[in-house]
């Protein structure tokens, strides 16, 4: 009977065609489902304003397969950011799940843990309850952006809190979780490794060797500078200034003439160390830091050189100018030529690096 079956379905054309038709339709099926790529997701600290803000809009506004994790100490504020994207990018409003408010303080241990849990699960339940179809693909960490910071007015333990430890923390968290290829930046200043350069021979060399990690070298250094920070009294310059000469971690002409500047490009040259023993640790990803130059955004605005002034009246670029290095090294497609474990910066219109005691744009 069944022979008789099949041999009557081949003898009808419109059977066939049928069949054909159906197989065919089969097959455009799973070829599409095939070619459905992953979106590629970001984590992105300190985005609901300034240049997280300006990176999360050019992420998701030039490169329509990105999804970021807004990541905010405030979560009314990362909600309004979120809500402000949306608004700016047209293509978003169709689509508003590519944002992820995420709430985020780097100098909390248990935030960051609760984030990394947070964007852990959103991942997996995205992943586990779709069949990878053009109107919901899977979610792949492609990077991660530490770029949460302050600056002026703040002491040095505070800072070393938010541009050093919470850089660690940061990239403890995430890197873990980047697919291979991956990127991860550590925004950084361009007097990070300024003061690794005034930093005696042993200092700058131990801080760049493979031997470099965080419990043995850099937190003991790191307590060092707090040390002679907490122990003179502010009212003191040249107490203070004597302070970090002893331990050889001088300001150079920043000493005197501008010892925040002074403090905050240590904590920034802690962070730079960091950022390159990881970038050893996970030699399948691009590990660097990034120096944005002078950009306009409420940091530069509290130092009383900038107060008050618009953009126009100082030298500083925009917050979306400020991330074209960032964006260059998200996603260009030779992950060769562009070496992990450096500090990149732009030079007339180019990405420049160097090693993390050097001032890339100086090369």
């Amino acid at each position: 009977m069944m022979a008789y079956s099949l041999t009557a379905a081949a003898s009808s054309p419109i059977l066939i065609l049928l069949l054909l038709s159906t197989l065919l339709g089969l097959a455009n099926a799973l070829a599409t489902a095939a070619a459905v790529s992953p979106m590629r997701s970001y984590v992105v600290t300190g985005a609901n304003k300034g240049q997280g803000y300006a990176l999360c809009k050019r992420i998701l506004s030039e490169h329509d397969d990105t999804h970021v994790f807004l990541c905010s100490r405030d979560v009314q504020r990362g909600n309004e950011a979120k809500e402000a994207l949306l608004l700016e990018i047209g293509s978003c409003n169709d689509n508003p799940d590519r944002i992820d408010v995420v709430q985020l303080d780097v100098t909390s241990d248990a935030s960051v843990l609760n984030a990394m849990n947070t964007v852990k699960a959103r991942i997996l339940t995205n992943n586990n309850d779709n069949n990878s179809s053009e109107e919901c693909p899977k979610i792949v960490l492609a990077g991660v952006i530490s770029n949460a910071g302050i600056l002026w007015g703040y002491p040095l333990p505070e800072l070393m809190q938010v541009c050093a430890t919470g850089v660690k923390r940061v990239l403890d968290a995430f890197v873990p979780m980047v697919q291979d290829n991956g990127r991860v930046i550590v925004v950084t200043s361009g007097l990070g490794p300024l003061m690794h350069s005034y930093a005696s021979t042993e200092h700058q060399t131990v801080l760049k060797s493979d031997d470099c990690t965080w419990e043995e070298t850099i937190l003991p250094l790191m307590q060092q500078c707090n040390e002679a920070y907490t122990t003179t009294t502010e009212g003191s310059l040249q107490e203070r200034i004597a302070a970090f000469d002893r331990i050889s971690f001088p300001g150079g002409a920043f000493a005197d003439s501008a010892p925040e500047f002074h403090m905050y490009g240590l904590s920034k040259m802690f962070g730079d160390a960091y950022m390159l023993h990881i970038s050893k640790q996970y030699p399948k990803l691009r590990v660097v830091s990034v120096d944005p130059g002078l950009v306009y955004t409420d940091l530069i605005l509290k130092m009383p050189k900038y107060a008050g002034k618009g953009i126009g009246e100082t030298t500083a670029q925009s917050p979306e100018e400020g991330v074209e290095a960032h964006m260059r090294l998200l996603f260009d497609d030779d992950s060769h030529s562009l070496p992990s474990g450096k500090l990149y910066a732009m030079k007339d219109g180019m990405l420049v690096y160097s090693e993390i005691d050097k001032m890339p744009q100086k090369q």
